[in-house]
C-alpha cells in the first residue's frame, strides 16, 4: 500500500516548487510599415590628404661639400690662389669645401667669382646675393654684383646695391661712375649728368665721365654741355673711335659740318672695323663744299695730335673734338642726324 503512494508526495513538492504555470508571451505582431522619407546624399566625396609640402634646399644645402673626415686643409686659401691663378673651376671646388666649414659672406663672395669666372653666371649672381644678405657691409660682393648687372642692361637691379654701397660711402666714385651708368642705362638722363658730374669733380682727368656726361647731353639737346665736355676728352687717354664719333654727332648737330666730318674720319681711324663712323663720314661728306673739305682735312690733322691743348674750362677749341659713351654703357651714338636738304635718307 505504501509503495503504491510514494510517487503522490513526490509530485506535490514538484508543483508547490514550480508554482502556478506561467502564461505564455503574447505573440509579437509584425511592426506596420511606416512612410519613410529617402535622403539622396549623392556620390560620396572621396577627399585625398595632400602631403605636407617638403622644404626646398637651400643654396647651401646645393653648392656645399662636406670635406673628408680629419681632412684639414685650407680650401678657402685654396680657392682664391686657384681665382688669381685663373682656374675658376678648380676655384669652385675648393670654395665649396670651404663653405660647408664656414659659410661666411666673404667665402660665398669667393664662390660667386669663381662661379662666374667660370661661366655659370645664375649661380654666381645667387652666391653674392647670399653674401650681402648675410652681410649688408659687403661691399667687395656688392661691388662684383653691380658691375654684373650693368654688363648685363640691368640698370635697375644695379642700383639696389650701387645705392648701398654709397649710402655707407658717399665719396665712393667708382660707385657714383657705376651710378651714372646705370642712370644710362634706364635713359635717365638728367640724373646720368647729375651722378657723372660729381665724378669729375673729384677726378677731373676721368675720360669716361666726361664722355658719358656729354653723351647723355646730347640725348636731351643740351648740345653746349655736350661739346664741352666731350672736348675735354681730347686732352685725356685713352681716347676710343666712338668717342670721335658721338663728337662728330655733336658737332653736325651744331652745324659744324667740316668739323664733324673730320670727327667722323678720325674715328673711322681709331677703329677701324668701326662700321659706323665710316658711314656717318661718307653720308657727310656727299654735302660738303670744298671750303669745308679743306677745312676738316685741317682738322683732321689737328686731331690726329694727342693731347690738345684744351682751355681752362673745357671750352670751346679751334678743332673738333671728341665724345664717347662708356664702352660698357653700350658704344657710341650710332647715326648723326642731317640738317641738309640734299641729304638721303641715313643709313
Amino acid at each position: 500500500m505504501l509503495a503504491r503512494i510514494a510517487p503522490a508526495p513526490c509530485l506535490a513538492l514538484v508543483v508547490i516548487g514550480l508554482g502556478a504555470c506561467p502564461k505564455a508571451p503574447a505573440p509579437i505582431e509584425p511592426a506596420r510599415p511606416s512612410s519613410v522619407v529617402k535622403l539622396d546624399i549623392g556620390t560620396p566625396e572621396i577627399v585625398a590628404v595632400a602631403p605636407a609640402p617638403m622644404t626646398p634646399p637651400t643654396l647651401f644645402d646645393t653648392v656645399a661639400l662636406a670635406p673628408a673626415e680629419g681632412d684639414t686643409t685650407d680650401y678657402q686659401k685654396e680657392g682664391q690662389r686657384y681665382l688669381a691663378e685663373g682656374r675658376a673651376m678648380e676655384a669652385v671646388g675648393a670654395l665649396r669645401l670651404a663653405l660647408s666649414a664656414r659659410a661666411t659672406p666673404e667665402v660665398w663672395q669667393l664662390l660667386g667669382e669663381a662661379y662666374l669666372a667660370g661661366g655659370d653666371d645664375d649661380k654666381g649672381v645667387a652666391c653674392l646675393e647670399e653674401a650681402v644678405s648675410s652681410d649688408a657691409t659687403a661691399i667687395a660682393a656688392r661691388r662684383v654684383l653691380a658691375k654684373r648687372y650693368l654688363a648685363t642692361n640691368a640698370g635697375a637691379r644695379a642700383r639696389e646695391h650701387i645705392d648701398e654701397m654709397l649710402r655707407q660711402d658717399p665719396q665712393d666714385a667708382a660707385a657714383r661712375q657705376m651710378l651714372g651708368r646705370a642712370f644710362m642705362q634706364q635713359k635717365m638722363w638728367q640724373e646720368a649728368i647729375a651722378a657723372f658730374s660729381l665724378v669729375v669733380q673729384s677726378q677731373p682727368d676721368n675720360i669716361h665721365a666726361h664722355n658719358n656726361i656729354g653723351y647723355s647731353a646730347i640725348q636731351i639737346g643740351e648740345l653746349e654741355l655736350a661739346r664741352s665736355h666731350l672736348e675735354r676728352t681730347l686732352s685725356l687717354e685713352p681716347q676710343e673711335g666712338y668717342m670721335l664719333n658721338n663728337l662728330g654727332v655733336t658737332y653736325e648737330r651744331l652745324g659744324r659740318h667740316a668739323e664733324a666730318h673730320a670727327a667722323f674720319s678720325r674715328a673711322a681711324e681709331l677703329s677701324p672695323r668701326y662700321a659706323q663712323a665710316k658711314l656717318n663720314r661718307d653720308r657727310l661728306q656727299a654735302g660738303l663744299t670744298q671750303d669745308e673739305r679743306i677745312v676738316s682735312a685741317e682738322t683732321l690733322l689737328q686731331l690726329r695730335v694727342q693731347p690738345l691743348d684744351d682751355t681752362e674750362d673745357g671750352g670751346d677749341l679751334a678743332d673738333p673734338v671728341g665724345a664717347a659713351v662708356d664702352a660698357a654703357t653700350g658704344g657710341g651714338i650710332r647715326l648723326a642726324p642731317s640738317d641738309r636738304q640734299n641729304d638721303g635718307p641715313m643709313p
